[in-house]
């Protein structure tokens, strides 16, 4: 099975980490050990210290699935690591000068600097969904002057998917009027605003199918119509929530959240 890594995501985060780690030497270094004699060597300490971090957070970028207890598990694993060598690498470079108190003050210092770059990461996010909502409300008012303007026109034929719903009753599915496809274990089911059907397919076969629709994949198991979202919300690791008109919230994942926020520009 293929393994593909969020690279982009990953040497960001480890970016920020990086930065806290130089910034917490840095200012503890100042205040405790000004009088340390350091080799040149010791700038690339926290590029070393970052790299080992962010080891046990390689599963967030690699899987599109995880919950969010699990991110914040991964992120605390992270955290304690961050902590633990920051903490080690500070005594033995610096312990005569800094003391038990310098290394509980470099402790405090990596943990206020974590907490920071996660709030600076989460109120870039936020502002970018400000900017997606913004411009989900333009799509909507120029896709509600075409339909008025063309009311007298002839509309193209669309493109319609076969699906199962109650009593085993088969049915043409307009692709326009589907919500979101989900996928669960090998059945794939569409979502309207009332009913949810079965659709005979793979989901790689629904996507390839619907794609000129403007229905884009989400994450491994979802499908959803860009057309249909109502507003986006920000969730945690860089993901996205998806607000549709029969009120469910999809998921979309840090690895395809470029995807829709390309097909919304």
């Amino acid at each position: 099975m293929k393994v593909s890594i969020n690279l982009t995501s990953f040497f960001r985060d480890l970016a920020f980490v990086e930065t806290e780690c130089t910034l917490s030497f840095a200012v503890i270094g100042s205040l405790f050990a000004r009088n340390a004699s350091i080799s040149y060597s010791y700038f690339f300490i926290p590029l070393l210290m970052g790299l080992i971090c962010m080891i046990p957070c390689i599963p967030v970028y690699i899987k599109d699935n995880m919950t969010i207890p699990q991110v914040i598990a991964q992120r605390s694993i992270e955290l304690v690591i961050l902590e633990i060598v920051c903490v080690w690498s500070a005594k033995l470079l610096a312990g005569t000068y800094l003391g038990t108190f310098g290394l509980i003050a470099v402790a405090f210092s990596v943990l206020f600097f974590d907490v920071l770059s996660y709030y600076i990461m989460f109120k870039m996010e936020q502002a970018e969904s400000k900017r997606l909502n913004q411009k989900i409300k333009e799509i909507a008012e120029k896709a509600r002057q075409t339909n008025i303007n063309n009311t007298d026109s002839q509309s193209p034929t669309p493109i319609k998917i076969e699906g199962v719903g109650q009593h085993d009753c088969h049915v043409q599915l307009p692709l326009n009027d589907i919500l979101y496809f989900e996928a669960d274990a090998e059945q794939v089911f569409a979502y309207t605003n009332k009913e949810i059907y079965q659709i005979k397919m793979r989901l790689y076969q629904v996507e390839s199918l619907s794609r000129p629709t403007g229905i884009i994949r989400v994450s491994k198991s979802h499908l959803i119509n860009s057309h249909k979202i109502q507003s986006v919300r920000t969730a945690l690791n860089s993901r996205l929530y998806a607000r549709m008109p029969n009120g469910e919230d999809v998921l979309v994942s840090r690895k395809y959240a470029p995807l829709l926020k390309e097909a919304m520009s």
